[in-house]
């Protein structure tokens, strides 16, 4: 691989890295993008990206609009059905939406399989 797009993939994967969670609970000081090839006489780049977090424990609800909104999300769907929607776990989300300023629509008729008339609620509100 040529030293400049050598460098240019050391530059994305640094990019990547820094790109990571800024929220104060989950943040951290350790990379999370492997490091390249010492070597550097290798072809073979294997890297991985986090496109997706599951975060689980204490509080985690509550920054789901901290997290939106550095994702830059403009308008949010959120589901629930209608049992759960009544619960404290929902309105939690629901006022970190709001305290992170972030716009929303709460849909709550959740079926286990989906109808069409919910795939034709969610295109009518594009």
């Amino acid at each position: 691989m040529a030293a400049a797009a050598r460098a240019r993939v050391a530059y994305l994967l640094r990019q990547l890295q820094r790109a990571a969670c800024q929220c104060p609970t989950h943040s951290h000081t350790y990379s999370q993008a492997p490091g390249l090839s010492p070597s550097g006489k290798t072809t073979d780049y294997a890297f991985e990206m986090a496109v997706s977090n599951i975060r689980y424990g204490a509080a985690v609800t509550k920054e789901v609009g901290m997290d939106l909104k550095n994702m830059g999300a403009k308008n949010v769907c959120l589901m629930t059905d209608k049992n759960l929607s009544k619960l404290p776990p929902v309105q939690v989300a629901m006022d970190s939406l709001v305290k992170n300023g972030i716009p929303f629509t709460v849909y709550d008729n959740v079926r286990v399989e989906p109808t069409d008339s919910s795939a034709n609620y969610l295109r009518n509100r594009e």
